[in-house]
């Protein structure tokens, strides 16, 4: 019975695997030297439809809104073709993406912005599937930070905005927002993943371990490096992970320090994302660059082997969100006039 409920999905799926640009055009746009050099490269892409929407001049922001808003486009139509019993754990991408607006939207709640820039901010292609626009348009209106996190009282958001918003009360920092609202996030991962069928958890277990499981270490270390409060840690992250013991990570919230606590990290089976370097803040970030590469190249080596199962669609969309990532720091790079050795440095290829 599989192969007829994926069918629809798989030849989405087919289609979209012709458009992503290969590794070979991606590697040779870092040796562009504008932005409009760049626009004009991705002429013959499935970006052409985004980037003509583009106001001049070009940013890289404006582009990086361009590519985030084909990502979102094709995520919602592997949705839509994909089997019930797969939408709800699928949709978590979308969902990270209203996490981000959520968190546009709270950290500038307290400016003036006017609801125009605020608006700027958003992607309100994901609201509007997820039926949840009139939520957002309320935050918008928001005068402070108080009446825009009451709008979203009526969606699940609300307890993790409200624990964030005693301490934004306490330092005037939205910090503790983005970081409860993240939490919530990985728990909804976990969730959705007990949801699907046994023969489907089996395909969807690397994606939801790796990003949930990530998650928790690298929430974890960089609390250690800026000595947060132990207890607090604890309700920044997820209550569940997948391949880490609650003994484990109670050991990491009782390190001392940043260098115990990655000494215990490096006794996981993460260990080999980890290589030491001369701060936390860049063994953090060199491991959490290591993390991503390492879901897109499973991803990559399972387009053959997923077929009529969750795995499919799972490994498209990853090959397209970093797809998106590369595009976004190739126009970075290119803005900021970088070297081409450095630009593909910073590529997931």
């Amino acid at each position: 019975m599989q192969p007829p409920r994926y069918s629809r999905v798989l030849a989405k799926i087919g289609a979209g695997r012709g458009q992503l640009i290969n590794e070979s055009k991606i590697k040779s746009l870092a040796e562009t030297r504008s932005l409009s050099e760049l626009t004009t490269q991705l002429r013959d892409t499935t970006y052409q439809d985004q980037i003509s929407k583009v106001l001049l001049p070009s940013t890289s922001r404006k582009l990086e809104r361009a590519f985030q808003e084909n990502l979102i486009e094709a995520y919602i139509k592997i949705i839509e073709n994909s089997p019930k019993n797969a939408k709800q754990f699928l949709s978590v991408y979308l969902l990270r993406i209203e996490v981000e607006n959520i968190k546009a939207l709270l950290n500038v709640a307290n400016t003036q912005f006017t609801p125009e820039q605020k608006l700027a901010r958003i992607y309100l292609s994901v609201e509007d599937y997820l039926k949840h626009r009139d939520v957002i348009e309320e935050a918008v209106k928001a005068p402070n930070i108080n009446q825009a996190v009451n709008a979203f009282k009526n969606l699940p958001y609300r307890s993790a905005l409200s624990m964030g918003l005693k301490s934004f009360e306490e330092t005037g920092s939205t910090a503790c927002l983005n970081v409860f609202v993240d939490k919530l996030f990985y728990e909804k991962i976990h969730e959705t993943f007990d949801n699907l069928p046994k023969r489907e958890q089996a395909h969807a277990y690397s994606y939801a371990s790796l990003e949930n499981d990530s998650f928790t270490i690298l929430t974890l270390l960089r609390g250690k490096a800026l000595d947060y409060d132990p207890n607090w840690l604890r309700l920044a992250v997820p209550r569940r992970n997948f391949k880490i013991s609650n003994e484990k990570v109670e050991s990491l919230l009782a390190a001392v320090d940043f260098e115990a606590a990655l000494k215990i990290v490096l006794e996981t089976q993460y260990c080999k994302y980890f290589v030491k370097a001369q701060t936390p803040q860049d063994t953090i970030g060199n491991a959490e660059k290591a993390f991503r590469k390492a879901l897109f190249q499973f991803a990559k080596e399972h387009v053959v082997t997923e077929n009529f199962n969750i795995g499919a669609p799972l490994s498209f969309m990853k090959q397209k969100e970093v797809e998106v990532f590369n595009l976004t720091a190739l126009s970075i790079g290119i803005e900021a006039a970088m070297k081409s050795d450095d630009i593909r440095s910073q590529l997931l290829i």
